[in-house]
């Protein structure tokens, strides 16, 4: 079973959610460019002329642009899965409208989108920690629109992954029995302290909330060591090395060595194979190759490219 832990719903609702989520984030369309040129289908000097010393109405006529042009349907998505060997994705949304005030994703795009292919589709649903319903905005999308889990980028709500603003949330993910995936690793955003992605707050979080089952995304780089270390300590704590190569996780001196060769045994079983598609800009069977080919055991590979996130989701 291949499950992508951490992919894009491609639709243009989602596109134009995102890319104003970006623009929205002080310097972080310069700072990203190469990467999000990519995402947007176009050279990166291209990319800058439309971005730089522009007005916001220009910025947002961008982003319209690309949203209409890159948006398809979640069935034309279901068939590059196809293509490309995957059998479950799980697409999210992000929500960081208090702190940049950028509008989210509405939960009923991908609660559409799960309803139509609901044994090849997940959602976590975003959810601001600034808020004051977000608890019951959580509830809301499992329980009445069949969403999966939630979703928080702290660096984008200003706290640390065990702030108390977030721990109504996460109390109704152990209530609803959800997961909940949190980006622990470096940003990019200069404004925005590194250190609201470092995995020590979540061995805080988790040594307090043991039952919550928490997937760390993008794998904690450059803090490796202390995510691998947390995740060894806490039984609910999973990792996702999503939005980095994967073949990287074998380059000597990447900072990826310890996942690698204690991933390969006592952690086994806590690592989720995920892309961060189309962020990550190479195509999805490309993605899943780079990560077979590394050096680990035949039975590991397997578990890390699905049977983990098969067993975590509760998936047949």
């Amino acid at each position: 079973m291949l499950v992508d832990i951490c992919s894009f719903l491609p639709v243009v609702e989602s596109y134009r959610a995102r890319l104003l989520g970006w623009a929205a984030i002080p310097g972080y369309f310069r700072m990203f460019a190469k990467g999000l040129s990519r995402f947007c289908g176009m050279e990166e000097a291209e990319f800058r002329v439309r971005i730089e010393n522009r007005a916001d109405s220009e910025i947002r006529e961008f982003v319209e642009e690309i949203a209409a042009r890159l948006g398809r349907s979640a069935g034309d998505f279901v068939a590059d899965m196809d293509a490309a060997g995957y059998d479950v994705s799980v697409v999210f949304s992000i929500d960081q409208e208090s702190t940049t005030g950028a509008p989210p994703l509405d939960h009923e795009v991908l609660a559409r989108a799960v309803a139509a292919f609901p044994e090849r589709l997940l959602a976590l649903a975003g959810v601001d920690p600034n808020k004051a319903d977000a608890a019951e905005a959580l509830e809301r999308a499992v329980h009445d629109l069949g969403l999966h889990g939630a979703l928080m980028v702290p660096f984008l709500h200003g706290l640390p992954a065990d702030a108390p603003a977030y721990r109504p949330i996460y109390r109704k993910c152990v209530e609803l029995n959800v997961p909940v995936w949190i980006h622990t690793s470096v940003n990019w955003s200069p404004g925005h302290p590194m250190e609201l992605g470092r995995p020590l707050a979540l061995d805080r979080l988790c040594g307090e909330m043991p039952d919550l089952k928490v997937i760390a995304g993008h794998g904690g780089w450059p803090w490796v060591p202390e995510l691998v270390a947390a995740a060894w300590r806490h039984p609910n704590l999973y990792i996702d090395p999503s939005g980095h190569r994967w073949k990287y996780l074998a380059t000597p001196n990447s900072g990826w060595e310890m996942l690698l060769h204690f991933g390969n045994s006592v952690l086994q079983d806590k690592v989720l194979f995920g892309t961060d598609w189309p962020l990550m800009p190479i195509p999805l069977k490309e993605i899943a190759d780079e990560a077979r080919a590394l050096p680990l055991k035949p039975a590991v590979i397997e578990k890390w490219m699905g049977g983990n996130a098969a067993r975590f989701l509760g998936l047949s």
